[in-house]
């Protein structure tokens, strides 16, 4: 679907918001205008779900655009969206809450629960703990079990605790932000559940909290409404993505689907920490233990300026107000999940195209938030900062498109036939790459990951994108003229099987 196209389909943008009633005041009514706005202007934007609580209770669950471009299938606040890594809040509380029931110890080494970790010096799984993996300050570092669980999916439990003993240090202590110590919490709570931990967040987060549409199982979430995730080709045209989650791939780092209706109750449970009307569901301390500041944590995230981390949340300044946030982010979905609890205010942001990045999610909560606490500039400032972000998005895809041309000219560098390179090649953490001839042209895979083999800059050096929207340099390695020895990804090397 080309950006013209999605241009007209934006202009109709009232016969594509989602059938929540009308907007009964002027406080909601402009909410609805500035996001009609924001679909109409940003086209790259396939549809924006958008969730606020006010006074601590839910207060606007809409969409606006298209949960498919293709199929112009209307998104709703009942459409599900993927969050990314905004799932590590959830993880973060399931955490804190089996800690409350004395199910875990969130201090104790993890060799406690698994007793097979043997860090090589000079790490000490002695000292790694699940504060340490849940702060983003564990010190460890593991690529292979990123990218398994993460792109591939190819893991078991037993093979990702053999994976953690190759971890390496990282390069400085402090905070570090990664998907690892989320993941190996959830190796955890599966041991000391003896469940999957989708299952246990199901049971201690969800469920309870009536979030009846959200799900760390993409299967589930297939049997449901779910957005298709969109992004912009190398014609810079909007379209949907072929590349997708499974079961998998959906991980305790960034592994939930979920929709704007159910996020009012999210948001809402922390705004209260854990009470509902007069009901104390789950326990206030495990939203406090979340909540809390653990370590320093200096982000920037346009408006949002981070201080510090918790368990999967930030502590943030918005305007002088204190804000807690997560964002999410894979390709084809953004998230942005934030609350103000001293305000009772909470905005949850979502999109099924990683066109607009970030910035677009966080312009919309910021306005919600001035509108919201009645800022005086509210819509001349947010208006001033729309239209920024229309001409960015434009010089964007003036340098993106110019960029594809300059790589398109690039002479190939690959100096053998082609079945020189074809073949199989095995790197003990990351898997099997599978280069292969398909018609005229060198295609690369990696599980689930594939991508057409392009000229690089190197002798012997090829680009692909396993990964949509990224770009990675293999370097091929010969110690005959025949074929291909190894590649190389990166520091990584992949012998020929």
């Amino acid at each position: 679907m080309r950006i013209a196209i999605a241009l007209l389909l934006a202009a109709t943008i009232s016969c594509c918001t989602s059938s929540a009633p009308a907007p009964s005041d002027s406080a909601s009514r402009d909410i609805d205008r500035f996001m009609q706005e924001v679909v109409r202007e940003i086209p790259e934007v396939a549809s924006v779900g958008i969730a606020v609580v006010r006074d601590g209770k839910p207060y606007y669950a809409r969409s606006f655009g298209y949960a498919d471009l293709e199929a112009k299938s209307t998104a709703t606040a009942q459409t599900g969206y993927y969050i990314a890594s905004s799932t590590k809040s959830y993880t973060g509380l399931a955490a804190a809450i089996l800690a409350s029931r004395g199910v875990l110890d969130l201090d104790a080494p993890i060799t406690k629960y698994l007793p097979e970790v043997k860090l090589a010096p000079p790490l000490d799984a002695e000292k790694l703990t699940l504060r340490r993996l849940l702060t983003h300050t564990s010190g460890i570092t593991n690529d292979p079990i990123v990218l398994r669980t993460a792109f591939t999916g190819e893991h078991t439990p037993a093979g990702l605790v053999a994976l953690l003993n190759s971890s390496k240090p990282r390069a400085k202590e402090g905070f570090s932000y990664d998907n690892l110590g989320y993941v190996v919490t959830s190796m955890v709570m599966e041991r000391v559940t003896g469940k999957p931990w989708q299952q246990v967040l199901d049971e201690v987060v969800f469920t309870p909290l009536g979030m009846n549409h959200t799900t760390a199982y993409m299967s589930e979430a297939n049997r449901w409404t779910l957005a298709s995730p969109h992004e912009v080709n190398r014609k810079a045209e909007v379209v949907k993505l072929q590349f997708g989650k499974n079961d998998q791939m959906m991980h305790a780092a960034g592994g939930i689907v979920t929709t704007p209706e159910d996020l009012t109750r999210w948001l809402a449970a922390n705004v209260n920490q854990g009470r509902i009307g007069s009901r104390q569901i789950l326990p206030a301390a495990a939203f406090k233990e979340s909540h809390r500041q653990q370590v320093d944590a200096k982000v920037e995230r346009d408006a949002f300026k981070g201080r510090g981390y918790g368990l999967g949340w930030y502590q943030a300044d918005y305007g002088g107000d204190n804000v807690l946030f997560h964002l999410g982010g894979f390709e084809g979905w953004r998230a942005h999940v934030s609350f103000m609890p001293d305000k009772k205010l909470g905005v949850a942001v979502v999109t099924n195209s990683g066109a607009g990045g970030h910035s677009v999610l966080n312009l919309i909560a910021a306005y919600v938030y001035d509108r919201l606490l009645e800022k005086p500039d509210a819509e001349a400032a947010n208006a001033e900062q729309l239209a920024k972000f229309k001409a960015g998005m434009q010089q964007r895809k003036e340098r993106f498109l110019a960029d594809v041309e300059k790589r398109s000219k690039r002479p190939w560098m690959l100096q053998h036939p082609n079945s020189a390179y074809v073949g199989r090649y095995e790197h003990p953490g990351y898997g099997t790459l599978i280069i292969e001839q398909r018609d005229d042209k060198l295609v690369a895979s990696l599980a689930q990951l594939n991508s057409v083999v392009e000229a690089f800059t190197e002798p012997e050096s090829a680009r692909v994108e396993l990964v949509p929207g990224s770009g990675e340099v293999l370097r091929f390695v010969f110690s005959t003229s025949e074929q291909a020895d190894a590649v190389k990804w990166g520091d990584e090397t992949f012998q020929r099987k």
